[in-house]
């Protein structure tokens, strides 16, 4: 049976046999590998056409998560001095980051709200590392 893989980018997008419609319909910015006899070569690899090899699937950090998944790993009294505090700057991350569906880690906004918070004194710095860090354990379980 005939086994093609459809490349986008490097990154092997979908498998086509031969039979039917291709999964994916072609244009220029295709490129199409005859993998017939090539057992290694699968959907989500890395496609190098200078070497005509297959690699790993490429690492994606991925840097979302919920606000829920943030409040999991802050303490009860971070949480508490964060929400009640009266300080304008505060308020108005506390309020962004509450009306969030998602956070992005990598948003710079993020990263503004986690020095406001050790600027303010309501983290370290040190605890501010371990909250992105433990955050972004989250977001690539």
């Amino acid at each position: 049976m005939k086994r093609q893989l459809q490349i986008k980018s490097g990154i092997a997008q979908s498998e086509w046999n031969g039979s039917g419609g291709m999964p994916i319909p072609p244009d220029n910015s295709w490129t199409f590998v005859d993998v017939t006899d090539r057992p290694d070569a699968q959907v989500g690899m890395t496609y190098d056409a200078a070497t005509d090899t297959f690699g790993p699937a490429p690492v994606v950090v991925r840097t979302l998560v919920t606000p829920s998944q943030v409040i999991s790993v802050l303490t009860a009294a971070e949480w508490q001095i964060a929400t009640s505090s009266t300080d304008a700057d505060v308020v108005w991350g506390m309020a962004q980051f509450q009306l969030a569906q998602r956070v992005d880690l990598a948003d710079p906004q993020f990263a503004q709200l986690m020095a406001g918070l050790v600027s303010k004194g309501i983290v370290t710095a040190a605890r501010a590392a371990e909250i992105q860090s433990d955050l972004m354990e989250l977001a690539n379980a």
